[in-house]
Order: C-alpha cells, then structure tokens, then sequence
C-alpha cells in the first residue's frame, strides 16, 4: 500500500486590526506546515516565512530519519531568526510558532512549538494530536482553571515556547500511524481565536469532499463568526495510490506537480531565501541530491548561485570590511542609560513605599501568642528585600498582642495593610476596643453585712440576738462587674471562648 496526500491550503488576514498577514502556510505531497508569526509590526511576517522556507526543504521522500530531520530544521529555521536579528536589528522581538507534518511510510511524523495545531480526523472522529505551548494551557495542565474559563482569560494568547531566535527552541516531536481516508489539519491559532470549536471543525472535515473545499470552508466559519486574527489552514486527504483510485493525486514520477505557499512567505517582500537555500537546507535530511540540470534549469551556476553572482560572493569573502567604529562607545552609552532608569524607577519604587502604612506585631519576629509582642502602625510595606529596609515602626501601641481574640492576633501577626496613616489608626482603635472589651472582668469579693451589737443586759425571759452572718448571694446571681466578659452575651462575638474566666461570685452547690 503506496499512501499519497492530496492537499490544500487557503489563508486570509482576518477582520481585525492587522493589514497584513504574518501567517505562513505550506502544503505538498510530503510535507503540511503552518508558521504562525508574532511581533506585528517587528516583523512577525519576516518570522514566519523564514521558517517555512527553511522547513519546505524537507517536502520529499527518502528520509532516513524523518522525524530527527523535522526537529533539526526547526532548529535551522531558529537560527536563520537569529541570523536576521542580528543584520536587522529593528527585528529583535520578532518570532513564530511551527506545526509540522512529514508524511513517510504511511507515518504522520508531527513537529510543533506555539499554539498552532494539528488535527487528525478519521471516521468522524476529531482528534487534536498537538498541545498548545500557552500559559494558559499551563493552568488547565495543573487543573487551575476549566476549558471554559481558559476561553475568557485574559492572557490566553501568551505563548510560552516559540522560535524566536534567541535560545534553543526545540520543538515537541510525535508520529501517528495512518490509514487511507485519514484527513490531516494543520491551522493557525485564528480558527480558535474565531471560537470555531472542535465540533464545528469536525462538521465541516466531515462535510466537505475535497481538501480545497474544507479549507475554504473553515476560512469562511471564522470570518463569519468575526477572526480577529489572521487565520491560515491546511489540508490534506490520504489516500492509496496504489490501488489507482480515481481521486488518488496527479503525480510526476513520486512528487505532486505543485506546492501550495500562502501567506507572509508566498509574498515578495518575504522571499527571504531563493531556491538556492531551498536546496541548501535540504541537507538535514539524508540523501538529498540537488541536480546540475536543476540548477542549470533555474540559472544557477554550480555553487548554487545566480549566474555572474558566484564572483562577487567570493569577492566579498575576501573584500575588507569597514571596522565596526565606536561599538564599545555606544555599548557603555546603552549600559548608562539603562542604568540611569534602574536608578530612577528604583528611587521611585522606594519613595512610593514610604507612603505605604500597615498593622503588625513588633518585634516582627515575635510569635504571635508571645506577651512581649506589641501592636504597631509600621510606615512601608511589609514585603523584605535583603539588605533594603522597606518599613519602620511609625506608631507602638500600648496593649500587648496577646489581649486579642485568636482571629484578630493572627491577622495582625500577618500584617493588616491600611490605605493611609488615618485608616491605620482606625484599624488600631477598633483593635484595642477589642481588646478590652474581651478582656477577663475583674474579680470582686461579696460585702459581710454588719452584725448587731447585742445589748449589755439581755431582758429577761428573752434570748440574745444572734451575730448576722455574711448574705450569701443567690446561685446564678449576676457578678458586680458591668464590663461584658468573653462568654457574656453582652461581649462581642469574636471574643475567644477560651478567654472566660469562672466568676468568684458565681453560687456552688
């Protein structure tokens, strides 16, 4: 069983505010790949296309490796960022993402890094076999937010691992087993930027009998339902061709006539590499052979250079080159003034913490239910940097930590931040009216009645008067005291239970 692609792309720059397209799309007989630009007006457009005329080399078979030779060409098409950055440096910024496929030995061998995706469809059935290199995708990983509430969150299009020419960006590498009938989609983050869900893509791949009409299809489901964004999809239908199907692709000798490249790298402006670099990269994979005839037939001389050009390259090889004057001067000028806007926004950072005022313990480092913490009104914030002091004790209160409910002493001792120093000495006040209105109520021994003196000489016939004892007050009489206790129901609810004390007056059995 020989299996051959038949494929499509189509891409549009979207109803939102870009005017360009900084997508990239390729398809062919081997190869399907979207490179999805960022940067805007840096040159996400530059990005993308370098990428996909880097990665376009691999559209061939005979790979030894294809798998290997999809990850080495990303990180080419990496480097050659880097490389353009670094002639042009107004670029710096620039980036991409890439999702890849190479069809060989009828494996779907997948290379991806960003937020494009891939999709397998097969009997119905939708499968997204790429995952989204996002901070959001990151939460929903660690189970912090749901699908839903990923589609609504504000940083759902920061991206976490991208080609952006500045380390080493290796992308995630998979392989998939196919079967004639499959349908492959590869599309920009547009489509899911659309809300286009994965049951409405499903529809359409089940709908629509051609690649060119799928593609279409989808392009049309996004803008209708208003893409922000560019959006650029790629399809492509598997087949077997060795059983002479009569949809199976035209082939010439084992390759499909003509490629299909849209977006920023079918544009003019963006042929950063001829054909010439095409034939160059193709050396990540083993075995390919460039052709003299080829390049004859493209007016390339033996080297792989325009005709007439191949003496000027070796000139310019040799030619001396203008020193690169002041380098060192415009570097320590760089260095000063970056210093100078530390220095600044420094001195600015630590001004507006001195306007900061907060509650807490002191001594900071006492233990929450020790007697010898105190309350205080601290002037800065309570955050720490070593070896930068960023608060003071502005105002010590008279009563210890301790007289506080558990509640209120723990959020002190974690610091109660206030809007000003009058908010600060209000949290304070109602703090220490806590305090004493929890407070034990003091203790106070019952008052003996006086006893009657008896008369020197007793009357006769009649028996002396007896000596009054102390009045006993009554069981469950009230104590003296007229401050609510802890456990009275006159004593605020967030006194502490444990804080009641057993009143002396309090009648026993």
């Amino acid at each position: 069983m020989t299996l051959a692609l038949r494929y499509a792309a189509h891409t549009d720059v979207g109803l939102g505010p870009k005017t360009r397209n900084e997508d990239s799309g390729y398809a062919g007989p081997h190869l399907l790949a979207i490179a999805d630009g960022m940067g805007g007006t840096v040159g996400g457009d530059v990005a993308s296309a370098i990428t996909i005329t880097t990665v376009r080399a691999l559209d061939k078979a005979g790979h030894n490796e294809p798998l290997r030779a999809l990850g080495q060409a990303a990180v080419e098409a990496n480097s050659r960022i880097a490389a353009r950055i670094d002639t042009d440096p107004h670029l710096e910024g620039m980036g991409t993402t890439l999702t890849a496929i190479l069809v060989q030995d009828g494996l779907a061998n997948v290379a991806h890094i960003g937020d494009s995706r891939a999709y397998h469809f097969r009997a119905g059935r939708l499968r997204m076999i790429t995952r989204d290199h996002t901070f959001v995708q990151s939460l929903i990983d660690e189970g912090r937010i749901t699908l839903e509430e990923a589609e609504h969150h504000p940083h759902r299009s920061l991206i976490m691992r991208a080609l952006e020419g500045r380390q080493d960006a290796r992308p995630d590498l998979d392989r998939l087993e196919l079967e004639p009938g499959d349908r492959l989609l590869v599309c920009s983050d547009g489509l899911d930027n659309a809300a286009v869900k994965d049951d409405a893509i499903a529809d359409v791949l089940g709908r629509f009998a051609g690649p060119q009409e799928a593609a279409d299809a989808l392009i049309a489901l996004a803008l209708d339902q208003g893409s922000p964004d560019n959006v650029t999809c790629v399809v492509a239908d598997v087949v077997d061709v060795s059983q002479g199907a009569a949809d199976a692709p035209t082939l010439i000798g084992t390759a499909v006539a003509a490629p299909a490249v849209v977006g920023a790298a079918a544009e003019p402006d963006n042929q950063v590499l001829d054909d010439s670099a095409f034939e160059h990269t193709a050396a990540l994979s083993p075995g390919a052979i460039v052709h003299p005839a080829s390049r004859q037939a493209h007016g390339l001389s033996g080297d792989g250079l325009p005709h007439g050009e191949s003496d000027l390259e070796e000139e310019l090889r040799y030619a001396p080159r203008p020193p690169r004057r002041f380098r060192w001067l415009s570097r320590i000028v760089v260095a000063v003034v970056v210093l100078g806007l530390l220095g600044t926004g420094g001195r600015w950072a630590y001004g507006w913490t001195q306007d900061q005022y907060y509650v807490g313990p002191f001594p900071t480092d006492a233990q929450a239910n020790t007697s010898r913490a105190r309350v205080a009104i601290f002037r800065g914030i309570s955050q720490q940097i070593p070896g930068v002091p960023l608060s003071h004790v502005y105002e010590m209160q008279s009563f210890a930590l301790s007289k506080l409910p558990s509640y209120q002493r723990q959020q002190v001792a974690d610091t109660i931040p206030a809007d000003s120093l009058s908010h600060a000495r209000e949290i304070v006040g109602k703090l220490r009216n806590l305090a004493q209105q929890c407070a034990p109520a003091p203790t106070q021994s019952p008052t003996p009645t006086p006893s009657k003196t008896p008369d020197s000489s007793p009357t006769a016939g009649k028996k002396p008067t007896a000596t009054s004892k102390p009045t006993k007050p009554a069981e469950g009489a009230a104590s003296p005291s007229t401050t609510p206790r802890a456990g009275d129901a006159r004593a605020p609810q967030e006194c502490d239970p444990a804080d009641s004390t057993p009143s002396p007056t309090s009648g026993s059995k």
